[in-house]
């Protein structure tokens, strides 16, 4: 993954960005809850520079491709994008319950 100002970030982000995950990420969310094939999340160094570090996106349809030390990869149905979960919400916090 391109180098990301990883000062001021969340202590997971800097963990999931120092990880050689094989492919180009091209971001890395927090707090990441599922919708569907999707996740809701806060973005960090997102490689497109469009989003700022923690606005809140949804991706692309994706699935799970890989996990190294707590943290997931993810893939666009397409194959074009590869996000990193570093944190996801509970499914009960999702649902308010």
């Amino acid at each position: 993954m391109r180098a990301c100002e990883l000062i001021g970030l969340p202590p997971q982000v800097v963990q999931a960005a120092s990880i050689n995950w094989g492919v180009t990420v091209d971001a890395i969310l927090m707090d990441a809850a599922r919708v569907g094939d999707r996740f809701a999340a806060l973005v960090y160094c997102d490689l497109s520079g469009v989003n700022r570090d923690g606005m809140t996106i949804v991706t692309p349809e994706v699935r799970v491709v890989g996990h190294v030390n707590g943290y997931t990869l993810v893939r666009s149905l397409t194959k074009s994008d590869h996000y990193v979960i570093a944190s996801e919400l509970a499914e009960a916090a999702v649902e308010g319950g």
